[in-house]
């Protein structure tokens, strides 16, 4: 039960990404229940979507919070110290680039994957979401793991230039590595389809959670410096969160934020805690044992 509780901030994750990208699901329905929409037109939504969230998010992150000391000094995340670089530089041509790359991926993706119609069921969009995160989690730790082999390691350089993480170093990275974790996110969608509701709302989330897991704070869905401390050390800490590190034995000791929005690290603690005092406990009664042995 003890080694249970150290996978509650994990799933506490994957239960926030589910209830928030089934409510903003329920925003999209709402708008595009009645709208007949070209697969042209789905296309350009999905692009714009995922480029205006992935930006807007990231200045927010960077250029509003961050420069609030207050508010960043309540919610930074790092505990290992490196020297402060700034975030990448954006340039028109790499601007240009990067949309050029995303249009096609959406091309490429809602060209290949069937569309479904799924409809505004909470429950089953709960559901769909909860295996969504779950399964793009283990492919993400699958190919992340691969990338920091001694064969493939060259193509993941590039994202790791960064040791000072900051929210845009999430989409610094290699046009192969581009292509291979946007495969591997969207494996999901091949298998199952996809609904256009559905693929906002997660794109969106998807970006939050991105962007705030490589900006050093947590705000609400990352409870703990552990993509933080991949950057900062390199190896270590492969997932999106620590489930799958905790199964395949890769995970690094993170620092859990104490904050009401994270309940769950709230329960770990307490279970490390009673852990610790029933070794202590157990090491005392060892000792007195042994003691008792010896006088005699």
């Amino acid at each position: 039960m003890r080694k249970l509780l150290d996978f509650a901030p994990s799933i506490e994750f994957y239960i926030k990404i589910a209830i928030a990208c089934t409510l903003l699901q329920q925003l999209f329905f709402y708008f595009l229940e009645n709208v007949e929409i070209s697969f042209l037109n789905q296309i350009l939504l999905y692009w714009a979507v995922g480029s205006v969230s992935f930006y807007g998010i990231g200045i927010l992150i960077e250029k509003v919070i961050k420069k609030n000391d207050v508010l960043k000094g309540k919610l930074i995340a790092r505990v290992v110290k490196v020297k402060e670089q700034p975030f990448p530089v954006f340039t028109s041509k790499s601007v240009i680039f990067g949309e050029l790359k995303s249009l096609i991926a959406a091309f490429i993706i809602l060209y290949l994957a069937p569309e479904v119609h799924r409809g505004n069921s909470l429950m089953l969009n709960v559901g769909w979401f909860l295996m969504r995160i779950v399964i793009a989690d283990l492919c993400f730790y699958i190919s992340h793991w691969l990338l920091h082999r001694k064969s493939f390691i060259k193509i993941h350089l590039k994202h790791h230039e960064f040791r000072d993480s900051s929210s845009f170093v999430a989409g610094h990275k290699s046009f192969l590595e581009y292509i291979i974790t946007t495969l591997t996110d969207l494996l999901p969608i091949f298998i199952f389809g996809y609904d256009i509701t559905q693929l906002c709302a997660w794109t969106i989330i998807g970006n939050i959670y991105n962007l705030e897991g490589h900006s050093s704070l947590s705000i609400f869905f990352i409870s703990s410096d552990f993509h933080d401390l991949h950057h900062t050390g390199f190896n270590g800490n492969y997932g999106i969160q620590d489930f799958w590190d905790r199964v395949f034995n890769t995970l690094k000791p993170t620092t859990k934020q104490l904050r009401p929005v994270f309940p769950a690290n709230y329960l770990q603690l307490g279970n490390q805690h009673l852990s610790s005092k029933l070794q202590e406990s157990a090491q005392s009664t060892t000792d007195y044992v042994v003691g008792e042995g010896i006088n005699k």
